[in-house]
């Protein structure tokens, strides 16, 4: 899987996360359910790539201003880096 491998194949992934959230509510988790949205609206463009997939996620985890550190942004951030598992996951199966 490399530089050309559509993001899209990603989105069944995330997806799965998604469901596993459903019925789960807390501010970490919502927070989580916002990154995965994101992630699999980028991963939805045409043109978008893993590896556009993997700057965008890689982007969003990026240090910011000094943010107060709130439950909803840790799952924010949970959330990305379980979307970055999801493409790894992917690379590795071939």
């Amino acid at each position: 899987m490399g530089s050309t491998t559509p993001a899209m194949e990603v989105i069944p992934a995330i997806r799965q996360l998604l469901a596993e959230l459903s019925e789960q509510h807390n501010e970490v988790l919502s927070g989580r359910r916002a990154a995965l949205w994101r992630a699999q609206q980028q991963a939805a463009g045409l043109t978008n790539t893993v590896d556009d997939l993997r700057r965008y996620c890689l982007n969003a985890l990026a240090p910011r201003r000094q943010l107060a550190e709130t439950e909803s942004l840790r799952g924010y951030r949970e959330g990305f880096q379980e979307v970055l598992r999801a493409i790894r996951a992917l690379e590795t199966q071939g």
